[in-house]
């Protein structure tokens, strides 16, 4: 396969699986040294060649030590015929080696025709102009108004030479400023407000980094000095809105106090912003390349989440909840009791509305389904976070015995528009679930619960319980019934699940709800307490 990079094409083929272990990799990738698709694909296929030739001896050795050996292949190859093996593959990178050799001779004598060509070229312009006010100085002598006037034309000619040999200026780009207010302008139709809060942060954090200038005249170097910058800020920046501190100036201070960083997460996020801005004015040819590509950074999670112990769920149940004057106890009860039983996310609780809570087939559900905001408040329109996420979630046996459904008719009877009614859209982002999430984490922070330990975590809790289930048998769950349930997109790719499944059953979503387990000392009511 050609693949095109930034440095130039490169040859992939995939390793077969029954020698990967002779290789010890997965795929082969050999660059090709050229940016001409026509050059790449001839290389390619003398690789391709080359490739398959080893591929193929590795193969017919293999199953020839198979047939005279009782042993183990690997432990063939680890001692007495590894060498042999070592010796085929070696041939092949030697012949590979040699090819690409040949290939940088090419592209030398390339570049070497061009210098000259170039040089000649330099040399006759210089020549041609020379000539000229020669030719100026025969015009004056020449009475002949005829002869004169065909000499003055080719006195143009060369007097175009000048324009042919001198590089064209490239064309002027806006500043910077000017450039990210127009892609945002011809960009945002479709953008909620987080967009926009994020693309003017990125925006500001790298002028304070760069600097305001021609887009086009930023190079590689700004783009690194942006994320070295970015790298080094503290790791709790920007929670403080009227914090107006520049970036350096964020750096030099978390380096004073010694404080923890961002994740590269974050600055990958600002990255993908600014690439966006780069590429829009690539199309437009007004920046000569995306400098924001090709860079990497560490996007490994820092806390990895985990499901809830049995020792810290038990600290939880007998810990008074007295954090909040705004959110009662049965408010919080209720949501930790829907987030343990059903999996479903904060925002995805905060956010059920009473008309959320329908009978089908005589079993109460809570549909997770989009809802249009108003248009003096667009913030309350919701969408799941995917098509799976869309979903009917029955409410268990366990919540309607805590009296989940007579908080729900309670809700319905204030005429509130959502279940848990004491809740507010807050926050630059407008959820729901901000107040409550912020109050949970200092709750639980208090008991000595770690940072692995989530709200989230109830998700990861009720997912690990049901697919220990065995599928088969009495009480058996089906997987493609857990993931509708939890709203998983699902690893079963079969036409069976993608195309003929339309729906799961209700029954059978029932049942997986009631299967979600916890120890004995897990209640609810007492939660309220």
């Amino acid at each position: 396969m050609l693949i095109r990079r930034p440095a130039g094409y490169s040859y992939r083929q995939k390793v077969p699986l029954p020698i990967r272990a002779f290789l010890g990799k997965r795929e082969l990738w050999i660059a090709l040294d050229t940016n001409d698709k026509s050059l790449a694909k001839n290389r390619a296929c003398e690789i391709f060649n080359l490739t398959n030739k080893l591929f193929s001896r590795l193969k017919i050795m293999a199953q020839e030590l198979a047939q005279d050996s009782n042993d183990i292949i690997r432990d063939i190859i680890d001692s007495r015929f590894k060498p042999l093996f070592d010796e085929v593959i070696s041939s092949y990178e030697t012949e590979i080696s040699n090819l690409k050799s040949q290939y940088q001779l090419m592209n030398a004598e390339h570049l070497l025709a061009r210098i000259e060509q170039d040089a000649e070229f330099k040399k006759f312009a210089k020549d041609a102009t020379d000539e000229v006010s020669k030719i100026h100085g025969l015009m004056k002598d020449i009475p002949d108004l005829d002869i004169r006037k065909k000499m003055s034309d080719i006195l143009g000619h060369f007097n175009n030479i000048e324009s042919w040999t001198k590089p064209k200026e490239p064309q002027k780009s806006p500043l910077f400023s000017e450039a990210s207010e127009a892609f945002i302008l011809a960009s945002s139709k479709t953008w909620k407000d987080s967009d926009f809060r994020a693309y003017r942060s990125s925006i500001k954090r790298f002028l304070e980094c760069c600097g305001d200038k021609e887009i086009r005249l930023y190079g590689g170097q700004d783009a690194g000095h942006f994320k070295e910058l970015m790298e080094q800020l503290p790791e709790n920046y920007g929670r403080n809105t009227k914090d107006t501190r520049t970036v350096p100036q964020l750096v030099k201070e978390a380096n004073k106090l010694k404080l923890k960083r961002v994740s590269g997460k974050s600055v990958k996020n600002h990255f993908s912003k600014m690439s966006s801005i780069w590429r829009y004015y690539l199309l437009r040819d007004l920046v000569d390349k995306n400098i924001f590509i090709g860079w990497n950074f560490d996007t490994k999670q820092k806390v990895k989440r985990v499901r809830w112990s049995d020792e810290y769920l038990e600290r939880l149940v007998n810990s008074s909840f007295d954090i909040s004057t705004t959110i009662s106890k049965e408010t919080y009860a209720f949501i930790v009791g829907v987030g343990s039983y059903t999996g479903m996310r904060l925002e995805e609780i905060c956010r059920i509305r009473v008309e959320d809570i329908q009978n089908i087939r005589g079993i109460p559900c809570i549909v997770i389904q989009e809802h249009q905001g108003t248009k003096k408040e667009p913030w309350t329109a919701w969408n799941p976070k995917s098509e799976a996420g869309a979903r009917v979630v029955p409410i268990c046996e366990k919540l309607i015995e805590a009296g989940f459904m007579d908080f729900i008719e309670k809700s319905r009877r204030m005429k509130s528009r959502y279940v848990f009614s004491e809740l507010k859209f807050s926050g630059k982002d407008k959820k729901r679930s901000g107040l409550i999430q912020r109050n949970f984490s200092t709750h639980k922070s208090r008991l000595g619960i770690p940072a692995t330990t989530v709200f989230h975590s109830f998700r990861h809790y009720v997912s690990t319980k049901l697919r220990n289930i065995h599928e088969h048998g009495e009480g058996g769950l089906r997987e493609v019934w857990i993931d509708n349930f939890l709203g998983h997109e699902g690893n079963n790719k079969s036409i069976g699940n993608t195309v003929y499944l339309d729906e799961v059953d209700v029954e059978n979503l029932k049942r997986v709800s009631d299967s979600v387990q916890y120890p004995s000392f897990w209640n609810i009511e007492r939660l309220m307490t």
